[in-house]
């Protein structure tokens, strides 16, 4: 195949336009400095507590112009009071919700979910959703992906792989149930729907994990590339994650220790090495949102445990 580029007898410079004064020109000394960010771990803490209204925002730490709580993720709470109401996932490509207390209902469209406390939602952004509070108020936790739409510019347009999607709390506690039954102690619930089969995912997005631990059981030390949101619904005085940058016999070298709490929001960067582990005598719950659409659908999860599972 032939063609006719030749930068060596390239022709005149073209008038000025726009776009041509928009262009920059970077030498690789320019570009390394946005290629070798500061990674995650060293910006942001492990965890924090959930706020009791409002996002748990650390943009100014990311350099971000949005609210952020990780560079494409963001979570928090709306805290409604009686007959109260907020719009959902405005700027976002979804959002998955769970209800912390009250009762109300979520608005999609033609469609209204009626929803209690322990109630999980996949909502669909940028259509105008929204939720209203009932006579006793709502308050629930959030993490949608409106950091990564900001940054991409994309609007979300809702398809049937991009569905309103509602799993009521009884029927996630007789899904928890059966997999204790079946002897599953570090596991529970992977939330998807009828739409993304192929993918189990919760929105072509965001991966959801409603997460069962049992007394001694973990989710032994492994790592992967996209980046994790847990909120702690159930814990004890023993349950606690360990989080570090290399392995020694496929033990995390120096971890650092976070212990559980209830309404606490752990951070999971990409790439480290991280375990969850319960030592305590009560079973430990907690919801795992991470950003991992993009990475199964690139082939780039990169999902590896320190020690081969057994």
């Amino acid at each position: 195949m032939s063609h006719a580029i030749a930068y060596r007898n390239a022709s005149p410079l073209p008038a000025a336009t726009p776009a041509t004064a928009r262009a920059l020109y970077l030498s690789e000394r320019d570009f390394m400095g946005a290629a070798l960010p500061t990674p995650i771990e060293k910006v942001l803490p492990a965890a924090a507590m959930a706020p009791q209204d409002g996002p748990l925002d650390f943009s100014a730490r990311l350099g971000l112009p949005y609210p952020a709580t990780l560079p494409a993720l963001l979570a928090g709470t709306h805290a409604l009071p009686a007959q109260g109401a907020t719009p959902v996932g405005e700027a976002a490509g979804g959002v998955i919700v769970l209800v912390l207390e009250g009762s109300g209902t979520f608005t999609v469209g033609a469609e209204t979910a009626t929803v209690g406390a322990g109630d999980i939602l996949a909502v669909p952004g940028s259509v105008g959703a929204g939720a209203q509070a009932g006579a006793n108020g709502l308050r629930f936790y959030y993490v949608d992906d409106s950091p990564l739409t900001r940054y991409m510019g994309w609007q979300v347009q809702p398809t049937e792989r991009i569905a309103f999607t509602h799993w009521p709390a009884a029927l996630l506690a007789q899904k928890l149930a059966d997999t204790a039954a079946e002897g599953i102690t570090a596991s529970g619930v992977f939330l998807a729907h009828q739409g993304l089969k192929a993918e189990k995912l919760a929105t072509p997005n965001l991966f959801a994990h409603l997460n069962r631990l049992a007394p001694g059981a973990a989710n032994t030390v492994h790592g992967h590339a996209s980046a994790a949101i847990t909120y702690v619904i159930e814990s004890n005085e023993a349950s606690y994650s360990l989080l570090g940058e290399t392995l020694q016999d496929g033990a995390i070298v120096d971890p650092l220790r976070v212990d559980w709490h209830p309404g606490q929001v752990s951070l999971t960067p990409p790439n480290l090495w991280h375990g969850h582990f319960n030592d305590g005598k009560t079973d430990i719950l907690t919801l795992v949102v991470q950003l991992s659409g993009l990475y199964y659908n690139d082939r780039t999860m990169n999902f590896r445990f320190a020690r081969p599972p057994a």
